[in-house]
């Protein structure tokens, strides 16, 4: 006659827990559909000795000196690499 041996265990340590990375969330992607030019900012076409000519530069207005900072190309110290 066979005998079986079982042997159970019960363990009183609790189960490990894995810390699990926050859900991602999915950009969102806008794409806006070009539009006509804003008012005001539409081209100029004016004629200039009988010719069409298209005028889309801002026109250059005065200002005052105090208002304005002149700026000039800076020069590195002899020896500088770049």
């Amino acid at each position: 006659m066979a005998v079986a041996e079982v042997t159970v265990k019960l363990a009183f340590t609790p189960l490990n827990v894995t810390a699990v990375a926050p859900v991602k969330f999915v950009p969102l992607i806008v794409t806006l559909v070009p539009t006509g030019p804003l008012v005001g900012v539409k081209l100029v076409i004016v004629v200039v000795a009988g010719e069409l000519t298209t005028v889309n530069a801002l026109a250059l207005i005065a200002v005052p000196p105090g208002v304005v900072t002149l700026s000039g190309p800076v020069v590195a110290p002899a020896g500088t690499v770049a």
